[in-house]
């Protein structure tokens, strides 16, 4: 581009507690940018883009874009809109009118398709974009990736939570022997697996994970919980909230209120509270379930500082592609190395992540896809980040108390 231009920058879908380090790449490498005159934020994604809703960001101190890179949730507002047949176009014919010809959104395989569309429509109006994908997901679902921004703070979460409910449910397992995590994750399971990262030997919890990769069998289940029962005198399950029979058919879902969103995922029901009924019917025991939700995606005591540094590093390199005049591309990573954890951004064609899902590869399952193994602690464990808490091994802490 030979003149210069303006940039807009927008956030969709579920927030993380990382998705603002992705602004501030995208803002403070824009800023240092000759080309780059204005820069826009939409106001909920796409829509306040379609509405006229702009921010102007430039005019923002810079010490307000740091203090904001350091909060979770979507600093610009969020928002799951798809955009109707040929409103794309309408998209470009606003972008026109701004002046805007660097186009940046954040967030996961329904963003990128927004940026497929209207970058595909730019190609046939003739107008010169940039229009680059910045991945964001919790899920860590995106293809062509090693791992997905946002995945190294909600896999802290669990593990670490996971680890202390363990810890509570020992203790109380004269009252509430049997505990249910529901995690997210969509219809892979990353989440749930990172669970049991902090996991030291067989007899501890989590006991049983329930991935939303193998189908859920009911009589299995209460049967392998209560072999836990039998050998430790108390059982943690953590279970994705999408887990489905060999029918496809959600567990614990009420299907006379089944919705979806915009772009037609369907919304969960009860999958924990389902389970907990099962085992209080079928074992008669008492059973608790905890389901953190969306608290979990965004918990900032949780949050790994190597996510935040890569969160950040995609926005800026997404800005520095869209400068060199590139487009359609989201910024991919591709681990160098694990012994000595590194990742480099790579450039990824948009149309290579768009409808698809990577799911949790059996490679790094058990046998019985009952556990992890080796292979995904080598994975996973570096992307949570350092001083993860060292409790003790539940079998030195308790070894006279039965």
């Amino acid at each position: 581009m030979n003149t210069k231009a303006n940039a807009v920058i927008g956030q969709s879908g579920g927030s993380t507690a990382v998705i603002n380090q992705s602004l501030a790449g995208v803002l403070e490498t824009a800023r240092r940018a000759k080309p780059i005159s204005d820069i826009w934020g939409m106001v909920h994604g796409i829509e306040g883009l379609l509405r006229g809703k702009l921010l102007n960001l430039r005019a923002q101190p810079s010490g307000l874009v740091k203090q904001i890179a350091g909060q979770p949730s979507s600093a610009l507002g969020s928002s799951r809109y798809k955009l109707k047949s040929a409103e794309e176009f309408e998209v470009i014919a606003r972008l026109k009118r701004w002046n805007i010809r660097y186009f940046f959104m954040i967030g996961g395989n329904d963003t990128a398709e927004t940026i497929l569309r209207v970058a595909r429509a730019a190609e046939k109006e003739h107008y010169d974009l940039a229009a680059i994908h910045i991945p964001k997901t919790i899920d860590n679902d995106l293809a062509e990736t090693d791992h997905c921004p946002g995945y190294g703070s909600i896999a802290r979460f669990a593990a670490i939570t996971t680890r202390e409910s363990g810890l509570d449910i020992r203790a109380m397992k004269r009252v509430d022997r049997v505990k249910i995590i529901e995690l997210m994750g969509r219809n892979s399971g990353w989440i749930v697996a990172a669970s049991a990262l902090l996991k030291k030997c067989a007899d501890e919890p989590p006991h049983i994970l329930c991935l939303p990769e193998i189908s859920f069998e009911e009589k299995k289940f209460l049967a392998r919980v209560d072999q836990v029962l039998s050998k430790t005198g108390y059982c943690v399950a953590v279970i994705s909230e999408t887990i489905r029979d060999h029918a496809g058919t959600r567990i614990g879902a009420h299907k006379k209120e089944i919705t979806h969103d915009p772009f037609g995922h369907q919304y969960v029901e009860g999958a924990a509270a389902h389970l907990t009924g099962l085992v209080e019917r079928h074992l008669k025991v008492r059973a608790r379930f905890d389901k953190p939700g969306t608290i979990a995606r965004m918990a900032m005591p949780y949050v790994s500082t190597v996510d935040q540094h890569e969160a950040y590093a995609a926005g800026a390199q997404a800005v520095r592609w869209a400068l060199a005049g590139k487009t359609k591309l989201t910024v991919a990573f591709r681990r160098q190395s694990s012994k000595i954890y590194r990742i480099d951004c790579v450039p990824v064609p948009v149309e290579r992540i768009v409808g698809y899902e990577r799911d949790l590869p059996k490679s790094f399952l058990t046998p019985d896809c009952a556990g992890i193994n080796n292979a995904f602690r080598k994975y996973a464990l570096p992307l949570l980040g350092p001083d993860l808490p060292d409790y003790p091994a539940f079998k030195s802490i308790f070894a006279r108390l039965r």
